[in-house]
């Protein structure tokens, strides 16, 4: 199945996607490129409610 979905936040210069790092920490990239891809939209919302909520992380149909 392809990956249909990533976790994003906004910024004042636009969205931001949350990259997958080996860390534990949550990074972000501007290119959606890049962004952790989630097979279905329900991982992609579990995986930014996981985030603190001040990061206020949303999860979205993926544009590639």
């Amino acid at each position: 199945m392809a990956s249909v979905a990533v976790v994003a936040r906004t910024r004042l210069e636009g969205l931001e996607y949350l990259v997958e790092t080996t860390k534990g920490a949550a990074e972000w990239a501007v290119n959606e490129q890049v962004a952790a891809k989630f097979e279905t939209l329900r991982e992609a919302t579990r995986a930014a409610m996981r985030l603190p909520s001040a990061l206020r992380a949303f999860a979205m149909p993926s544009a590639s």
